[in-house]
């Protein structure tokens, strides 16, 4: 009788997303990859409209720390250039959300949006990353199952700045 090797178990898929746009390093990221970054946490309630009040615990990086590691493209010989810049996120099931730099920059609206890794304790390694907007009365713009962030400074009223 042959003898075969044993098969090893599969490894958990882990979901990823591609981080891109106007950057100098952009980079696919996974959850795993996210939990580099310092972690915080965040207690939210949220209106939902297909199930009501939802209260959760998140935890993940800062949006913007994972953001400015990745080198965003800013013009330094433009004051204040960073607020022409747009971030798109888009998830699994096709939502999007937008936001401005100016959201999440420390210096402007200071949101301390996160790329949640963990909700109520639980890792979100195989399903993704998601958004959460703490300061959001609605949960409209909690993206789950991040696929992709897009950093864009195209904006076309730049120029007049």
């Amino acid at each position: 009788m042959p003898v075969t090797a044993p098969v090893p178990a599969p490894q958990p898929q882990l979901a990823g997303f591609l981080l891109s746009g106007d950057l100098a390093r952009p980079a696919p990221l996974t959850v795993r990859d996210l939990r580099a970054w310092p972690q915080h946490e965040a207690r939210v309630s949220f209106e939902c409209a297909t199930s009501g009040t939802q209260h959760h615990r998140f935890e993940g990086p800062l949006l913007h720390e994972v953001l400015c590691a990745a080198g965003p493209a800013f013009d330094p010989a433009r004051r204040k250039d960073r607020l022409r810049f747009l971030i798109v996120v888009t998830g699994a099931d096709g939502h999007h959300a937008l936001l401005s730099w100016g959201e999440i920059d420390p210096d402007f609206g200071r949101a301390a949006v996160l790329l949640a890794t963990r909700i109520d304790g639980t890792p979100l390694d195989g399903s993704g990353p998601q958004l959460v907007l703490p300061q959001d009365r609605c949960g409209a713009r909690h993206i789950s199952g991040i696929t992709g962030i897009r950093v864009d400074g195209g904006y076309a009223g730049a120029a007049a700045a």
